[in-house]
């Protein structure tokens, strides 16, 4: 910059010179980076003021302003500075001069020195704008009119050390001689004065053109580097080049080319950019290395210098050889100063040695790696190579020819990455308050010692504006503020304040109170502090004894604001104390002050962590045990870059980053994650199939770049949706896998984001908002989360806070993953299982219609209504359903009696349409009354849920009064703008008013709604034993454990609390365990609230499994305990235990005690499924305050854990019963009361159970037939005027006129539907004598028609005679008494259920088991397994036209045990599966998905053509060896609803990806219990429910036989023929296919091109994705090089190696032939074996019209009607036939449409006009400079040119001597 400055005399003089007085104004190439610092003081005066203004103006007006050209910035200083205006504020020239005219005169001293320095902190920065790393010049012009009132030696000495160039300009009383310190030297050239103000325009043409002249020469130096590499100015970088034979010389040379523009564009320097260079081909060749050479010019001689070496291509050693050679401190390498270290690979071709583990090495180490492959046709070795992403590391081309202009892609792409990793490895800075005890226990000498502690640690420290800041603050009995953050601004400064103005203090020591004065006073924005900034803050405590006050709350929040602090202890400090201040193990602690010298350098060592240290830190923390089980997701990040957040800010996000990262199993088959940045626009950084494992992605986030701009976040959402959360970008939702969204943004955004994050939560994405500053506004985050926004929403009120709720994000995300699916779907299946039990309830819908809602939030509403109606009994007499829209006015839409099953409500709400208009609320209310008054029933609840989305335009409190006054239970819902108050007067309660920030958050309430409303039945007559075991150590504070007995509370609130219903009991521990209360202590809610209120913490550790241990005795009679009924344990815990809890947790389990366990915010989640054995029964939540939304779940849990067969669903049952002679009416009503409740139990109705009833005794009396009565209530009544007939038994007569009346004639039904039939005999003495001999004939034929008989037996009841009748110990029951018979309901019910088939919602279906027969199974649960399959085989019908069953096993290999169509009865089935012999081998379960597919096939007994239900059930207990992603895919593609079932395989996500469904997916802990899911299983299988997805996608094969030795003589025209014409074919056929069914995404297209040698080995292949131009050039270029053949073994191979592992459900060989080269017979046998094996279409496509062509066309199939139209290559029509081809298969195998028809096609349109002419390219690279020519002939003499003007005149000459 000298250099420039020195020209300066020259040009002043030439102006002086001058005679011109025009205005000089910059070149457009001049840039550079001007302050101009203005004295405002009050000796300028306004007027004076106002030409200072003009001279400002003109100087601007002269300059070429621009972001990339002239910067500007402006402070005007007086008494203090003031920034007008920073060097980024304006890029506009107008907008500049507008500011200057517009300045305001400040007034005041005239502080020169200060705002020197100013200027150089606040201006000459990153942030403010300079380009200082650029090597843009930066300049200052100081204008002052008088003497500086401080001291400016030594500012103006650090500005210009720090480069800028100081231009000092004078007026009137300035001082000369301050003047020439300010300005830079020479003074001559950088020192104005002028007399007086009107002087200054008289310079400003001077001053410009000096200006001007450096900013013209410094763009001529820049212009030198590559726009895009000017801020890359630090890096090693290493490029290692193939020099192998392949490349040959002349390539060789635009290699070096290449490298030769490469470097050029770089800005080289020892301090800057180095660069090494290696060549290799057998072996590697060192040519120089990092630190050989330092300028360019040295280096690009290099290059034009290097030989060509040839030899092999060892790229593996090479690789090897720079990683030792090359990137170590010795040869150059500045790795350990963090500068970016690079490698660029230049290669031709693979490699003959092994590149994997070489090239992992060198991205290990932190080097990235970029790979330029040249004519590299597979370049998988490449990828393996390259860093990852790979679109940013990897870069190809076809020939040598292009390389040169690969160089400004690759410079562009490497330079940002440069520049980026610069910036994040910027060094931090911070803010530090010493906090010093100045108490009378630490005595004034040590406070002494400790002033000098504190400046020794401070004069370690760069203290200067923009770096470190200092405070200081004292206390003793409170805080004295000594000085803020924002006092000084130079350690000199500080240092002279802690020397010499801190005194000693004395008084009590509170170190609590001083830590709060630390809060409100120092880390304030006010006091100086930078936490807004990302500025890290910290505060040492130097403390010498314990505190007289409280530091725990405090200290606590201190921490919270995200401050570090440090604590120093001398004397009597207390440790344990200072832990609980420190952040972590900041602790300090020494015995006297002369030991502190000792921890001095560790506190200036936290202080000064660097950037490097940060991330890796953020690398080493501790990961929450379940993220070890939450192994398989999609998570995609979405991080706001806008400007307000800022580059410190964002290094914290970085870091929060890589925590997040490093709790996660990253790899392609577990977690996947992408990350997105955004401001202006969205930016993916990379998707979810990038990285292939954690240590790459971690290197690149912590290089994360920044860049700022206007924050976007709605188009930013919509990205994510549409680019990231898609198949092709890698996602896996399809498979099962869960996605999920972290967006993390500072809560403002320019465009709206509301809508988007709706559709992106609709799409099935579970999305988390992390609010930042001021996102804090919860309303905005809560727009974006999913709902609970308690679990999806966090925020912070600086990024600081980050590291606050690291923890609690990493376990949210984590459990979330676990809990999605292994929980929640277990607990659904609960919850609707409790629904369905309530038997009768009236329930309609009041719902919002009003203009404010869109047509897709209307939708949302439609399907909640589906949804709610899908968890209960739908029924006339059982619970029932309607719907009134209301807008302005109340719309019915349909009454509660009008529809009577599920199926018709969903049709009756489909067609539902939106009314519009406004909000009356309250008149839709008041018109609900009388709709519930006609519609009653006697004791049926009812119901009334509301839905609205805005205040109400009426009142509502009254109406809503009102209706609950009738009885009526409401629930209100809010969405969006709806006012809660009002949905609380409406509802009536807070518990049952409920808010939604959307309407696709509706869904996610229902469960909350149906619980509620179906809890009282579920719950009805509970017995149960509960004991809470409640954790109160130390790790808890007061609040806490308050609110965990307010969740005891909750608890014995919400149970029917009794001595013949429910006891509640509870245990606390810590280290030990004390009993609070026993089981059978308290028998009423009072009793328990108040032992509950006097709890009192034990506050010691944590020995979770000695409390459980000793927790078994307490469920015993001796301590109150009901063995024989259901009992509970309830485990809270906080953190994890110090001893073992899986043995003592087990031993609870096997004495039949259901344990949950809820793990409060550091639980350790392993320990808790090892205590409630079950994932579904653990409970993880991040706050104390959550457990208030569990006691409802557990509840419901607690009262839905009865038998597995709860009711029964369908059964014709009739009862027989006998009471004798001496039978009392009290105890005949003990039979009929138990009658009754075996009816309660059951599903009544025409389809379900029918019940009739016998009186016998000498003769049977029918007291109802089956089919006389469909309700409950009918029954029940019926039963209760039941009277005995006081006379003999005659059992067998009863049961044979019983047997007779199951006919149909009597209302029971036929035998082909499978109802099982079920006589109940009650009798209370044996059969008579002479009926006697006949009761084993009456058995025998009950047994022969298959009607079951359970025998129940009281007081004088034979039990021989009971055992003969039932056949079966089971089914018989005894009592001596009839008051003991309601003991003997529940096994009777239970018997009685599982006796009977479930309700089957479909008579037909196609069922395939596949059962894993691997030696990890044993011979008996082998044997255990098989039953379990014939017991679901008893479920159903078996008939051909009925359910179909089919069985296949697999180990290392599938193996067929029969086929759905080989047999159709159900005997037969069961004798089949019990002769299947287990195969004992390994476990290949993707396998045998594949191998079961073909069960499913028309030949083999599948009906999917007929739209017949299609399941497949697979069992297994392990991991499969094998890939079982695409299989199962392909099966779920077709149709096949798959449930899997795991046996001791807990939180298997390979189950889930199986599945596909995580609602599908069955986990047992052994085989033992595998019947316990019998029924559930049936009850999936037999729901029609959504089929599923199937995405009509298309897979095409493509094949070229092509053979130069046969048809030489025309194949170069048939190469050039495909070149040019088959990309553009492949292209048009990419298009998008419309169908005529609905699919739920547009036809997916993926090709996939293979080559293939004669002997069978792959030369290409591509792999199944969309039409990629690059990969059919790539493709092409292979293929043309080998001869390939069609005959039987090419159509094969490209069959197996590519269709047959296809996943789409429609699958295309396409071949492109020049003619067969095998029979046709041969040909038309191997099409025709693959058509059956699942190819839909094989087409082919001639090369050239030759003669064998028709009779290629006769192995074609699948294309309709279009047989005997060619496909030629040529052909115009070619591409219209193709599609119509492909569109054919896809109607077909997608919409099941036989055929379809095409309208002729369109006569040729005449061609288009011409394209305008495009941009102008860019400006090339400037050629190399040429051999220097010879001198050149002399040019003819130029005409003469225009006389000069008259020179001075010279200066008189001697006078001559006189002539003579």
């Amino acid at each position: 910059m000298d250099n420039w400055n020195q020209r300066f005399i020259l040009v002043f003089l030439t102006m002086l010179c001058s005679t011109d007085a025009q205005t000089t104004v910059c070149r457009e190439t001049a840039i550079a980076d001007l302050v101009f610092l203005v004295d405002g003081s009050w000796s300028i005066g306004t007027k004076n003021f106002k030409s200072m203004q003009d001279f400002l103006y003109t100087m601007v007006d002269g300059l070429d302003i621009g972001p990339d050209k002239i910067q500007v910035g402006l402070i005007q200083y007086s008494d203090l500075p003031h920034n007008e205006f920073f060097l980024n504020t304006f890029h506009r020239k107008e907008d500049i001069l507008n500011r200057i005219q517009n300045l305001h005169y400040k007034g005041g001293g005239t502080k020169t020195g200060k705002s020197l320095k100013f200027m150089l902190d606040h201006q000459f920065n990153e942030v403010a704008g300079s380009r200082r790393r650029e090597g843009v010049p930066q300049v200052a012009v100081v204008i002052t009119d008088g003497e500086a009132q401080d001291d400016i030696r030594e500012p103006s000495k650090l500005v210009k050390s720090a480069g800028i160039t100081l231009y000092a300009l004078g007026i009137k009383d300035a001082v000369l001689s301050e003047l020439q310190l300010i300005a830079s030297d020479p003074d001559e050239t950088h020192v104005y004065n002028v007399e007086d103000f009107a002087g200054l325009q008289g310079i400003s043409q001077n001053l410009l053109q000096v200006i001007c002249t450096t900013g013209e020469e410094a763009s001529q130096h820049i212009t030198q580097i590559s726009p895009a590499c000017r801020k890359a100015t630090m890096a090693d970088i290493v490029f290692l080049v193939d020099s192998s034979t392949s490349i040959g010389e002349e390539n060789f040379q635009k290699v070096k080319s290449f490298l030769y523009t490469m470097i050029s564009s770089l800005d080289i320097g020892p301090n800057q950019v180095r660069i090494g260079l290696a060549q290799y081909s057998d072996s590697p060749y060192r040519e120089f290395l990092l630190n050989q050479y330092s300028s360019k010019s040295d280096i690009l001689e290099q290059i034009q210098n290097l030989p060509f070496r040839k030899g092999g291509t060892n790229t593996g050693a090479a690789l090897d050889f720079i990683g030792e050679e090359y990137f170590t401190e010795s040869a150059g390498s500045r790795a350990w100063e963090n500068f970016p270290q690079v490698a660029i690979l230049l290669t031709d071709g693979e490699s003959s040695d092994e590149v994997k583990v070489p090239a992992s090495k060198l991205r290990a180490r932190g080097i990235s790696v970029y790979v330029v492959g040249i004519g590299v046709q597979n370049t998988t070795e490449l990828q393996e190579i390259a860093s990852r992403p790979l679109n940013k590391f990897l870069f190809s081309t076809d020939r040598f020819d292009i390389l040169e202009e690969l160089s400004a892609s690759l410079l562009r792409t490497m330079c940002f990455a440069v520049e980026s990793q610069i910036t994040a490895f910027t060094k931090h800075y911070a803010d530090v308050v010493f906090l010093i005890d100045s108490s009378d226990t630490m005595g004034a000498p040590n406070f002494e010692a400790v002033k000098k502690f504190t400046a020794q640690i401070v004069e370690q420290l760069d203290v200067a504006a923009g770096k470190y800041q200092i405070g200081f603050a004292q206390y003793s009995g409170e805080g004295k503020r000594e000085f803020l953050l924002n006092t000084y601004e130079s350690k000199e400064d500080v240092l002279n304040h802690i020397q010499n103005s801190v005194e000693f203090i004395g008084g009590p020591s509170q170190t609590g109170a001083a830590l709060q004065f630390l809060q409100d006073v120092y880390f304030t924005e006010e006091a100086g502090s930078r936490f807004n900034q990302g500025t890290p803050q910290f505060t040492v405590v130097v403390t010498s004894a314990k505190s007289e006050d409280d530091v725990k709350e405090s200290a606590k929040r201190l921490k919270e604001m995200g401050v570090k602090v440090v604590t120093v202890g001398i004397l009597d400090s207390d440790r344990v104390e200072m832990e609980e201040i420190a952040t972590d193990t900041l602790v300090f602690q020494v015995d006297d002050v002369q030991s502190l010298d000792q921890v001095q350098q560790a506190v200036v060592d936290i202080l000064g962590v660097s950037v490097h240290q940060h991330y890796d830190d953020a690398l080493d923390i501790d990961v929450p045990a379940v993220c070890y089980s939450a192994s398989v997701a999609d998570i995609a990040f979405l991080v706001d870059e806008s400007s307000r957040i800022g580059p410190r800010n964002f290094q914290l996000i970085r870091a929060f980053l890589l925590k997040i990262i490093r709790a996660l199993d990253i790899a392609p088959d577990n977690v996947r994650v992408a990350l997105v940045l955004y401001s202006d626009e969205p930016r993916l950084e990379f998707g979810l199939n990038a990285f292939r494992d954690k240590s790459e992605m971690v290197n690149y986030v912590k290089t994360l770049p920044y860049r700022g701009g206007e924050s976007y976040t709605g188009a930013a959402i919509n990205f994510l949706r549409k680019n990231v959360f898609t198949k092709r970008a890698g996602s896996r939702k399809d498979e099962g896998v869960q996605q999920l969204a972290v967006v993390i943004t500072d809560g403002q955004s320019i465009d709206n984001f509301t809508g988007p994050a709706s559709k992106l939560r609709r799409n099935g994405i579970t999305v988390y908002a992390v609010g930042i500053q001021n996102g804090t506004e919860s309303s905005h985050l809560h727009k974006i989360a999913s709902h609970p926004p308690r679990k999806h929403v966090s925020n912070v009120e600086s990024l600081l806070q980050l590291s606050n709720i690291e923890w609690r994000i990493k376990k949210r995300i984590c459990t979330d993953i676990v809990s999605r699916a292994f929980s929640i779907p277990v607990r659904s299946r609960t919850l609707k299982e409790g629904c369905e039990q309530t038997e009768e309830g009236d329930i309609y819908f009041l719902i919002d219609g009003s203009g404010s809602i869109s047509w897709e939030n209307f939708q949302d509403m439609k399907a909640f209504m589906n949804e709610m109606i899908g968890m209960f009994q739908v029924g006339a007499d059982k619970v029932r359903f309607g719907v009134v829209q209301y807008g302005s006015t109340p719309q019915i839409e349909f009454e509660i009696t009008q529809y009577s099953s599920e199926a018709q409500l969903k049709e009756a709400i489909k067609v539902i349409q939106q009314i519009g208009g406004g909000t009356n609320t309250g008149d839709a209310l008041r018109g609900m009354q009388h709709l519930f008054k006609i519609s009653a029933r006697n004791n049926i609840p009812q119901f009334l849920i509301v839905i609205t989305d805005g205040k109400s335009q009426d009142q509502v409190t009254k109406a809503a009064e009102e209706l609950r006054q009738q009885g009526i239970v409401i629930y209100a819902i809010g969405v969006r703008d709806a006012v809660q108050e009002e949905l609380e007067d409406i509802a009536g309660t807070k518990d049952r008013m409920f808010f939604v920030n959307d309407f696709d958050s509706l869904k996610l309430i229902k469960h909350d709604i149906a619980q509620d409303i179906c809890s009282p039945d579920v719950c009805r007559q509970l017995l149960a034993d509960i004991i809470l075991l409640i954790d109160s150590s130390e790790s808890m504070d007061d609040d806490q454990f308050a609110k965990t007995k307010e969740f005891i509370h909750l608890i014995v609130n919400g149970s029917d609390v009794g001595a013949d219903k429910v006891q509640i009991g509870v245990l606390q521990f810590s280290s030990n365990l004390k009993e609070e209360f026993l089981l059978n202590q308290h028998d009423n809610k009072a009793d328990l609230r108040s032992a509950i209120t006097k709890m009192k913490q034990i506050k010691e550790g944590t020995n979770t499994g000695n409390a459980l241990k000793l927790t078994l005795e307490y469920f015993d009679t001796p301590k109150g305990g009901r063995p024989g009924i259901k009992q509970h344990l309830i485990v809270v815990t906080d953190g994890k235990s110090n001893d073992e809890v899986g043995m003592p947790a087990r031993a609870l389990r096997d004495k039949g005690v259901t344990i949950y366990a809820i793990g409060v915010v550091k639980a350790n989640d392993t320990q808790l499924l090892e205590i409630a054995g079950a994932q579904e029964r653990v409970f993880s939540e991040d706050s104390f305050e959550s457990l208030q939304f569990l006691d409802k779940t557990i509840l419901l849990e607690i009262c839905n854990a009865k038998q597995e067969c709860k009711r029964t669903e369908v059964a014709d049952i009739i009862f027989v019963v006998h009471g004798s002679r001496g039978v009392t009416e009290l105890q005949f009503q003990a039979v009929l009361q138990l009658m009754e409740a075996i009816v309660n139990d059951t599903v009544m109705g025409k389809d379900n159970v029918q019940f009739g009833a016998i009186v016998y005794a000498t003769v049977p009396e029918e007291q109802f037939p089956l089919a006389q009565y469909s309700t409950k209530n009918q029954v029940r009544e019926a039963i209760s005027k039941l009277r005995p007939l006081g006379q003999s038994a005659f059992t067998a007569r009863a049961l044979n006129f019983a047997r007779q009346r199951f006919d149909a004639a009597y209302g029971g039904r036929a035998s082909s539907l499978g109802v099982t039939r079920i006589i109940v005999l009650i009798t209370d003495e044996p059969t008579a004598p002479t009926d006697g001999r006949h009761l084993l004939s009456a058995v025998q034929a009950l047994r022969q028609e298959g009607i079951r008989v359970l025998a129940i037996g009281i007081d004088g009841a034979s039990r021989t005679e009971l055992e003969e009748i039932v056949g079966d110990k089971g089914r018989w029951f005894y009592t001596s008494s009839y008051s003991a018979l309601g003991r003997l309901h529940e096994n009777i019910t239970s018997e009685i259920c599982d006796g009977s088939k479930p309700a089957c919602g479909t008579e037909e279906a196609d069922l395939v088991f596949l059962i894993d027969s691997s030696a990890s199974i044993s011979p008996k649960n082998f044997s255990t397994m098989k039953t379990f399959m014939k017991e679901i085989v008893d479920s159903f019908i078996i008939a051909q036209d009925k359910v179909r069953i089919g069985v296949a096993q697999y180990s290392k290999n599938p193996r067929k045990e029969f086929y759905l169509n080989e047999f159709d009865t159900d005997v037969a089935i069961k004798g089949k599966i019990d002769n299947i012999t287990q195969l004992k081998a390994t476990t290949y379960t993707g396998k045998g998905l594949r191998f079961v597919k073909s069960f499913f096939e028309p030949i083999n007994g599948g009906r999917k053509n007929k739209d017949v239900l299609q399941s497949l059930i697979v069992i297994t207990d392990g991991k499969s060896n094998d890939s079982v992603d695409e299989a199962a895919a392909a099966l779920r593609n077709d149709g096949i609803h798959i449930f899997a079932i795991g046996i001791g395989t807990t939180n298997s996500f390979e189950l889930v990806r199986i599945a596909g469904d995580a609602r599908r997916v069955f986990v047992v802990q052994n085989f033992e219990v595998l019947q316990t899911i019998e029924r559930k299983i049936v009850k999936e299988v037999c729901k029609p429910g959504d089929l599923p997805r199937r995405d009509c996608n298309m897979d095409i094969s493509v094949g070229v036989d092509f053979s130069e030795r046969v048809r030489p003589s025309s194949a170069l025209p048939l190469k050039q023929r495909m070149q040019v014409y088959l990309p553009r074919l492949f292209q048009q056929m990419g298009s998008v296919i419309n169908i005529s069914c609905v699919a739920e995404s547009p036809v997916n297209i993926r090709f996939r091109y293979q080559v293939f040698s004669e002997s069978g080995q792959a030369l290409f292949d591509s792999n199944f994705e969309a039409y990629n131009d690059e990969i059919v050039q790539k493709f092409l270029a292979v293929q043309t090089t080998v001869d390939t053949y069609l005959n039987a073994g090419f159509l094969q191979s490209l069959w197996d190696r590519s269709l047959s592992l296809a996943s789409a459900r429609v699958k295309v060989l396409l071949v492109f032939s020049d003619g067969p080269d095998d029979s046709i017979e041969v040909l038309k046998t191997t099409a025709d074996g693959l058509r059956r094996k699942g190819l839909n279409a094989l087409l082919t496509i001639g090369l050239g019209n030759f003669q064998e062509f028709h009779e290629l066309q006769e192995i074609e199939f699948g294309r309709g009607f279009e047989y005997m139209e060619p496909l030629l290559i040529g052909n115009p029509e070619l591409p219209s036939r193709l599609w119509r081809a492909l569109d054919t298969v896809t109607e077909r195998e997608c919409c099941n449409v036989c055929c379809k028809c095409f309208g002729e096609d369109g006569i040729r349109g005449a061609p288009g006009t011409s394209g305008i002419k495009g941009s102008e390219g860019y400006r090339g690279h400037p050629g190399h400079p040429g051999e220097e020519g010879g001198p050149g002939d002399r040019g003819l003499m130029g005409i003469t040119g225009k006389r000069g003007e008259r020179g001075c005149a010279g200066s008189r000459g001697l006078k001559a001597s006189e002539w003579f």
